[in-house]
């Protein structure tokens, strides 16, 4: 009696679907970011350069637009990064970055409370308290203190990005951090967060993902990794 096997692979359809997938996510970051520059233009051609005299209507919707923008392009680089595309940005594409962000974040600083808010809901978390994280509650307590009818500030904002519960803000806040980092690192050597464990007393390690060997920042020693390790990346 002969055995049968059947070989199973990835068939057409599903390469199909994963170049559609892709397609997807190309094309949303194109829109966001034609959504976002033209909401720019537009403000600026009817209110001029003066940010505060935009309603607050407007201002949800520019704010909106960059914030997709903004996470379109970290879902853009992630799918770069899968498919083994080199990832190193430049000094350069760190400071444009890190100039958008500061021109977003004008924007949403504009907002008042309630506005943000209303835009950027608070995702319904509860289960902050039993795991030690922050969720809806956290950050209810925090606006709370907050008069929510006056715009938020620049310094304020940052605050807030700290405590509020929402993914997509949360993404651009680490993207707005990742670009000073490498802003920092080119400057001395050390990005934000080495500088921050070093204030703080904590060591700090170089990691090789092709060779899973780390480097001891401190002493200069080499540990190999295990495969199944519970430490993650911070800084790159």
């Amino acid at each position: 009696m002969k055995n049968k096997f059947t070989v199973i692979g990835s068939t057409n359809e599903d390469k199909m679907k994963e170049i559609n997938r892709i397609n997807r996510i190309i094309k949303r970051n194109r829109i966001w970011g034609r959504q976002y520059c033209s909401s720019i233009q537009k403000a600026c051609t009817v209110w001029g350069n003066g940010i505060n005299a935009i309603p607050q209507e407007t201002l949800s919707k520019i704010g909106l637009s960059g914030v997709k923008y903004i996470c379109s392009i970290c879902d853009a680089e992630s799918e770069n990064e899968k498919s083994g595309v080199p990832q190193g940005g430049t000094v350069e594409g760190a400071q444009v970055k890190a100039k958008i962000l500061e021109g977003l974040f004008a924007v949403l600083g504009c907002l008042t409370l309630r506005n943000f808010v209303t835009t950027f809901p608070i995702e319904k978390y509860y289960k902050g308290a039993k795991w030690e994280e922050k969720d809806y509650f956290y950050t209810m307590d925090v606006l709370k203190k907050m008069d929510w009818d006056k715009p938020i500030g620049r310094d304020g904002l940052m605050d807030l990005l700290w405590d509020y519960e929402n993914t997509d803000l949360r993404n651009v806040y680490l993207e707005f951090l990742n670009a000073m980092s490498a802003i920092y690192r080119s400057q001395t050597g050390k990005g934000l967060a080495e500088q921050w464990c070093e204030d703080q007393g904590i060591d700090t390690y170089t990691y090789d993902r092709e060779t899973g060997i780390m480097i001891d920042n401190q002493t200069g020693d080499i540990i190999k990794a295990k495969e199944h390790s519970h430490l993650r990346v911070v800084n790159r």
